[in-house]
């Protein structure tokens, strides 16, 4: 079964799975799935697994639903780096200039992955505006 034909349930799990490439595969098609797929990926920010939150941020800003922008910004502040840095590639994914000031303060994190991530994507985002 193509992951098209899978249910969003279906997919969820998916997002458990050991395998990378498996829930590589679940989340970008959860993310085509629109407000449907944000709506199950919402709960998912809650997840105890940085992997499972980390994928949620992506199929966050896959959607490009407009509800996404607020939901990202707040998940800019886990305690995981590798979820701080899809937080911001989520709100590269959306393309709103209003995240402009939250991602160059992202600049300024901690890890070196996050601050990369935020400057390729104030880069694209001041383009923009």
């Amino acid at each position: 079964m193509s992951d098209s034909a899978k249910t969003i349930p279906e997919l969820v799990a998916m997002l458990h799975n050991p395998d990378k490439n498996v829930r590589n595969a679940a989340a970008i098609e959860l993310g085509s799935r629109g407000h449907d797929g944000f709506l199950a990926a919402l709960p998912l920010l809650e997840d105890e697994s940085w992997v499972v939150r980390y994928r949620a941020c992506e199929i966050i800003g896959m959607t490009k639903v407009p509800e996404a922008y607020p939901v990202l910004l707040q998940t800019l502040h886990d305690p995981r780096d590798h979820v701080r840095y899809m937080a911001v590639k989520g709100l590269g994914l959306l393309g709103d200039v209003r995240a402009l000031p939250e991602v160059v303060r992202m600049q300024q994190d901690e890890n070196p992955f996050v601050r990369r991530i935020a400057g390729k994507i104030a880069g694209e985002l001041s383009g923009s505006a």
